[in-house]
């Protein structure tokens, strides 16, 4: 009821998937992850993001994204899922 919900559409308006969040997302987690669900409701990847921790040798502060879906899905649809990790990132985790 109150989770994140996106539907991704072709460029057609077809919905070809969905994303779901879960109902709180926060920064402050170190790691996250959002559905990736067929039309049908079927759980068929996700996008995720880690946070390995700060590096004070190397001054590092870096998240890590990754986006895991069947190797046999269309490559229109792999593309927008990539496009959509950008957006979902700067919606949800993004500070500045």
């Amino acid at each position: 009821m109150f989770t994140p919900y996106f539907e991704v559409c072709d460029s057609e308006g077809i919905s070809a998937v969905r994303i779901q969040g879960s109902c709180c997302n926060t920064r402050c987690l170190s790691e996250q992850e959002l559905k990736v669900v067929s039309s049908i409701g079927e759980n068929i990847g996700c996008i995720w993001k880690r946070w390995p921790g700060y590096n004070e040798e190397c001054n590092m502060d870096h998240e890590y994204f990754g986006l895991d879906v069947p190797q046999g899905m269309n490559l229109n649809t792999k593309v927008l899922l990539i496009a959509a990790a950008f957006l979902l990132n700067h919606m949800f985790f993004e500070m500045s």
